[in-house]
């Protein structure tokens, strides 16, 4: 079966402050939430995205993208469903077989990111 996705990366050049090794893995414990929830089957998509913004949350930080979305096919890179965000009326349940990326980061304007 094709199916097509976006990819991100993170390199580092030089040695990373010790905002960036924290931030960093924050934004890493944000993916080990959402890979590690345990919820019921009928729980909304958006509801799981706190699993992934949490570790952010708690120090005052936050992303402005979604969390997570289907995997396409013929090149619809952002398949809905499903979609793990903060758009609240996407209310739709993660269902057996579908794949999901996950997708947590930090962006911060003219610093990195």
């Amino acid at each position: 079966v094709d199916g097509t996705t976006d990819v991100t990366r993170t390199v580092h050049f030089g040695a990373p402050t010790a905002e960036e090794r924290e931030l960093f893995t924050r934004v890493l414990k944000a993916h080990i939430g959402l890979a590690t929830a345990v919820f019921p089957g009928d729980v909304p998509c958006f509801v799981l995205d706190a699993f992934a913004r949490q570790p952010l949350w708690a120090v005052g930080h936050d992303y402005r993208h979604g969390t997570g979305h289907g995997v396409g096919a013929a090149l619809a890179v952002h398949e809905m469903p499903p979609y793990v965000g903060q758009k609240w009326e996407k209310q739709d349940a993660l269902q057996a077989g579908m794949i999901v990326s996950n997708e947590p980061g930090l962006y911060l304007e003219g610093r990195f990111g």
